[in-house]
């Protein structure tokens, strides 16, 4: 019975309880940002590996952003084994930037030797698939006029052009991190880490430990830690299209776990040194907890088998009808049929817990290695 009663706790705490703490945080210590109009010199880096297929609508798409020629710095960062650095080579007379590395070390280690020879003083971080609004990049500095403030994540919103179960999922997943996220902002906080298609950074304050560690998660966690605040700015919106199956977005999903959970564990023990306890929080809660999910899912169900009586039985009936919806789901996918909502959600839920499993286990039992992958 212990275990079943702490199982379901901390599940309610992941998906009731924190929301309801920093709602109830964000109303009495929310904060607003001093945005101004000042556009300070940007540099845009663009991280690539092998993407030949979207490098150049993703320069074109850059050099139509509105914000001041003369102030913008665009520059692509590569590891590519294809055409794309020759792509690149081909924009240079229209001011592109391209920093080219022979040996394979991932896209920490290419930023890492990167943003040093940046130029601007505020650095925009993007993907080669992601496309930018035309202000999102104006939008996104106008929050650097706050002193206070030492980074900045935009907002992604993925496309669905061929209207896939997992897509669907993905935006319905992005929606209620949203929301989250919208309140942690309030607090100056955004422990549960900046979208790394569209996030800016104080040059300054770029801090990664080593070439090897230095994601987008990491740098937004330091500039916490280091006491600047990192908030939200929903109008600099970003473009990805969405995976088309789920065995595509269950593979990224495992990469980012991985990296994310040492990630959290780390910055965990770096804000408690610091005593920055509300940060503390919020990566244990919106980080940590949320990636051992699968864990207390797990306990739950077991310990509630060894139940008696109606109510343990109505409860266990209601998680098998969840977890035979996800597998009605997964076969409708499969079969190339579409699902609705009922089969949606289960599906996508049980993808991104079993892909933190096998994360889990990674980090446990695995290597220590993290390349740089293309799964879309």
């Amino acid at each position: 019975m212990s275990i079943f009663v702490l199982s379901l706790g901390v599940l309610v705490y992941i998906f009731v309880g924190y929301p309801l703490l920093l709602a109830v945080l964000a109303a009495i210590f929310g904060r607003n940002v001093k945005k101004g109009e000042s556009l300070p010199s940007v540099s845009l880096v663009i991280s690539a590996y092998n993407e030949e297929a979207h490098i150049r609508e993703k320069l074109e798409n850059s050099l139509s952003l509105d914000y001041p020629k003369e102030k913008l710095e665009i520059i692509v960062a590569s590891e590519s084994t294809d055409s794309t650095n020759e792509i690149v080579k081909g924009y240079e007379g229209r001011g592109i930037v391209l920093y080219a590395y022979q040996n394979r070390e991932g896209k920490r280690a290419t930023l890492y030797k990167t943003v040093p020879l940046a130029k601007g003083e505020i650095i925009v971080f993007s993907d080669a698939n992601a496309m930018y609004d035309k202000a999102a990049i104006k939008n996104i500095v106008r929050n650097f006029n706050d002193d206070r403030i030492g980074c900045v994540s935009g907002r992604l919103r993925y496309t669905n052009p061929n209207d896939s179960a997992v897509g669907k999922g993905e935006n319905a997943y992005w929606e209620h991190d949203l929301i989250l996220k919208k309140m942690a902002s309030r607090l100056f906080k955004l422990g549960g880490g900046v979208n790394g298609s569209i996030f800016a950074v104080r040059k300054e304050l770029y801090r990664p430990i080593d070439k090897f560690r230095g994601d987008d998660y990491e740098i937004s966690g330091r500039v916490e830690i280091d006491g600047y605040g990192v908030v939200l700015e929903p109008d600099a919106i970003s473009y990805e299209e969405t995976s088309k199956r789920s065995q595509q977005e269950f593979k990224r999903k495992i990469r980012l776990a991985t990296w994310n959970l040492r990630s959290t564990v780390l910055l965990l023990k770096e804000s408690l040194v610091k005593r920055r306890f509300l940060t503390s929080l919020i990566f244990f809660s919106h980080r940590f907890l949320r990636y051992t999910t699968p864990v207390w899912l797990m306990l739950l169900f077991t310990s509630n088998m060894f139940l008696e009586g109606a109510p343990a039985g109505i409860f266990l009936i209601i998680q098998i009808s969840f977890y035979l919806a996800a597998l009605l789901g997964l076969l409708m996918e499969k079969a190339g049929r579409k699902s609705n909502f009922i089969f949606l959600v289960p599906q996508y839920f049980c993808m991104v817990n079993c892909a933190a499993l096998v994360a889990l286990f990674k980090n446990i039992f695995g290597k220590n290695e993290m390349l740089w992958e293309k799964v879309r």
